[in-house]
């Protein structure tokens, strides 16, 4: 068996070009977790909170793919586990933001200054002992050119009841 370093060389540096290129037109990510240790030994509570790095523009709206949860790690039983979530952006001129959920949607107000706008709060509960909460949609803000590049925020809060615990525990993350 001959060893030929000219081909071997070749091929090993053709590697990283081919898995470049498995990332083409991917939307890069931000996103944050957040883990809360509930006292007593009694598990973890993590809020998970995912956005598209860059926007996509369609039509005059610039849009960002969002997913959060909750999700308890532990031995107890769940009597409620829940995700809430909301977007705030710098927007003027009536522009709208909306994460994709009925009636969550908020405008700017109308003025040519920038103002710093949420939509309203949003979540969705299990009560069923399940260990865990999601949801996932699209932001979606219009007209594109009432919106202050950079200043979309996405915040989760994941909230906890344990059957053998009567406090709530919650832990909150962002990007």
């Amino acid at each position: 068996m001959t060893f030929n370093l000219k081909k071997t060389c070749a091929t090993l540096l053709s590697v990283p070009i081919l898995s470049l290129s498995l990332f083409a037109g991917i939307s890069f990510a931000s996103a944050q977790a957040k883990e809360l240790t509930i006292p007593s030994n009694q598990g973890t509570l993590t809020s998970n909170v995912w956005r598209a790095t860059t926007a996509t523009s369609s039509g005059n709206t610039l849009q960002w793919d969002w997913q959060v949860s909750a999700v308890y790690s532990g031995t107890k039983t769940v009597s409620s586990i829940r995700t809430s979530w909301s977007s705030t952006a710098s927007l003027r001129n009536s522009a709208q933001i909306s994460m994709g959920v009925s009636a969550d949607g908020a405008s700017a107000g109308g003025g040519s200054s920038w103002a710093s706008t949420t939509t309203v709060l949003k979540y969705w509960e299990n009560s069923n002992g399940t260990k865990s909460s999601d949801w996932r949609s699209n932001i979606v803000i219009g007209p594109s050119v009432d919106y202050r590049s950079g200043t979309i925020v996405t915040t989760n809060t994941a909230k906890v009841k344990l059957s053998s615990d009567p406090k709530y525990y919650e832990i909150s993350a962002g990007v």
